[in-house]
């Protein structure tokens, strides 16, 4: 039996473990080795961390997935994604990826609303020219620099990328009906070739919704 591996692509100013939502996917696999990553900097002691920018991100997935496939030469390799994750898989383009899995994935390459969540804090410093400081709900402060905002704002359409992306892998979509991150998000242009699945829960699919989400990304994957 050939060796089956995931890799996940995390989400905006968290570690590889994304607030809980990979590792608890990851649990749940019994067949499949589970790739977990940092595309940050992160400071262990503080939790503190510094974003990368989206050229460094792409070039650090291909990275961890060449290095998958030279160690497992004949392995299967999926990939699982989570919001932002979803733009640093699309756009990095692997090849060789067997099947995707979109969690929440963006469809606007726009900053305003991410913004927005941090405008109205006395202690964020929010400068698109220097450095920006955001500090996080667990304390920490997720450092951005101005390259990133840059790069973001640079790229086109994500739904342009995904469908880029789509032609080369089995791509699922997973929307969360009430993302009040994002807010509403339409897959309308979506190649058909990519399967859109809807389910109730937050961006994060928090509470009960992490169960249903976990249950079909399993199933997806071949392990439900």
């Amino acid at each position: 039996m050939k060796k089956h591996i995931v890799i996940f692509s995390h989400g905006f100013g968290v570690k590889k473990d994304d607030r809980g939502l990979f590792t608890g996917i990851a649990n749940g696999l019994s067949e499949i080795e589970p790739i977990l990553f940092d595309y940050n900097v992160v400071d262990e002691h503080s939790d503190n961390m510094t974003v990368r920018p989206f050229s460094r991100q792409m070039e650090i997935l291909n990275r961890v997935i060449n290095e998958q496939r030279d160690t497992h030469p004949d392995a299967i390799i999926d990939l699982v994604c989570h919001s932002q994750g979803c733009r640093i898989a699309s756009l990095a383009r692997p090849v060789g990826i067997r099947k995707t899995i979109f969690l929440a994935p963006p469809t606007d390459s726009g900053i305003a609303r991410t913004l927005e969540r941090y405008r109205n804090n006395p202690k964020a410093i929010i400068n698109l020219e220097g450095v920006s400081q955001l500090p996080r709900s667990d304390g920490s402060t997720t450092s951005v620099p101005a390259e990133y905002w840059r790069e973001r704002m640079a790229e086109g359409s994500p739904l342009e990328s995904y469908n880029q992306f789509a032609n080369k892998t089995d791509l699922t979509v997973i929307k969360a009906l009430q993302d009040t991150v994002l807010g509403e998000t339409s897959f309308k242009g979506l190649d058909p070739k990519a399967n859109v699945v809807e389910l109730k829960g937050d961006h994060d699919f928090t509470g009960l919704a992490r169960n249903v989400m976990v249950e079909k990304v399993l199933e997806i994957l071949g392990e439900g």
